[in-house]
């Protein structure tokens, strides 16, 4: 029997599992492919913060909340584990600390419950904080989540609701007739389709081109260190963060701080930004850096040795936001571009998409440029 579907979603990271879910939920025929194996890509070595206030705008922030309401569906629906933590950034100067004054009238805009802190209190929240901080931020809205875990829980909903999930075979072709999408070619097999949703994060610009498109995505490497215990109970982020949002990078590694426990006891250390094509390589030089600059922040991770080094690769886009919109032929879609921010947006992305095939919504404003 000839397979086809009414949407073909090209990527199962956490974006396509997403797509996937809610196109389901609309009673789509769907089908998920990938070339490897479900959350093999960048979700494989992600973190897991389903950060809200350290957007940029109001309308952000507002964005990232709606993404993270849609999280509590995902748990309710598809057994998705959130651990409600909140989230703290942390200010090591006074002119730190009156930026993050700015960064809290930003997110309370946007819908935001953020508290301001001074060191005391930060201490009170989290005992092994350095004691000479000058202050910092919590945002009891925020939460942690594990991208593999988070695809694995939506693709076994999924498929329980009729979505077929292919794996181990790259798309090599997307047929288009009168100037709309017709078919996917994968491997051998050739699968009629009306739509088609380009997911694929740092490996979209290949997909792009089968249709024409140029998708202006690259890869952006960055390292995690993962510790076997973790001091902290909240994620933590240094204000200095906030220099390297969007396309800003004010050193050529990107180096600043995030300390995230996870539900399994473990804490990751980041991060690092650098445009290094796929280099898989582990610079252990950078590694070390990252674990002392970490330790500023919180000192007993000074003493402990990371139990596995990885490196990843972010969907970078000089736009300084994802790309999420029809492109070129008609039942085009692209979703990607989301460099760190997949994990906080994969669910409204994923609405986004549902909601654009269905005709509910024309635009969702990250479009591609024309």
């Amino acid at each position: 029997m000839t397979r086809s579907a009414d949407v073909v979603v090209i990527g199962a990271g956490i974006i396509g599992c997403a797509a996937a879910y809610f196109l389901a939920a609309d009673g789509h025929r769907v089908v998920l492919t990938e070339r490897s194996e479900v959350a093999s890509g960048t979700a494989a070595a992600s973190g897991g913060w389903i950060i809200i206030h350290d957007k940029e705008t109001p309308a952000e922030v507002a964005l990232a909340l709606e993404s993270r309401r849609l999280y509590d569906r995902l748990a309710a629906e598809a057994g998705v584990v959130v651990h409600r933590t909140g989230g703290m950034m942390l200010a090591t100067t006074p002119a730190e600390f009156d930026r993050l004054r700015h960064q809290v009238e930003t997110a309370t805009a946007g819908g935001a419950t953020v508290e301001l802190l001074d060191g005391r209190a930060l201490i009170d929240l989290e005992p092994e904080l350095a004691r000479d901080l000058a202050g910092g931020t919590h945002c009891p809205d925020e939460a942690t989540a594990q991208a593999p875990q988070v695809c694995q829980a939506i693709v076994t909903t999924a498929r329980a609701r009729g979505v077929e999930v292919l794996t181990g075979g790259a798309v090599t072709a997307i047929g288009v007739e009168d100037g709309r999408v017709a078919h996917v070619v994968i491997a051998t097999e050739r699968i009629p389709t009306r739509a088609v949703v380009c997911a694929c994060g740092v490996w979209s610009p290949a997909v792009g081109r089968l249709v024409g498109v140029e998708i202006p995505v690259t890869p952006r490497r960055g390292h995690l260190l993962t510790m076997t215990a973790s001091p902290v109970r909240r994620p933590l982020l240094e204000a200095g963060y906030l220099d390297v949002s969007g396309t800003a990078q004010p050193d050529p590694q990107g180096l600043r701080t995030i300390v995230q426990p996870r539900g399994d006891g473990t804490c990751l250390i980041g991060s690092s930004r650098e445009f290094k094509g796929e280099d898989r390589t582990v610079d252990s030089d950078l590694a070390e850096r990252m674990k002392q600059r970490a330790a500023r922040f919180v000192p007993a991770l000074a003493k402990m040795r990371p139990a596995r080094v990885t490196v990843g690769f972010r969907p970078y886009t000089p736009l300084g936001r994802p790309i999420i919109g029809w492109a070129g032929p008609d039942g085009f879609l692209v979703a990607t571009g989301h460099e760190g921010q997949g994990i906080t947006l994969a669910p409204v992305t994923g609405k986004f998409v549902s909601d654009l095939v269905a005709g509910r919504i024309r635009q969702t404003g990250f479009e591609l440029p024309p």
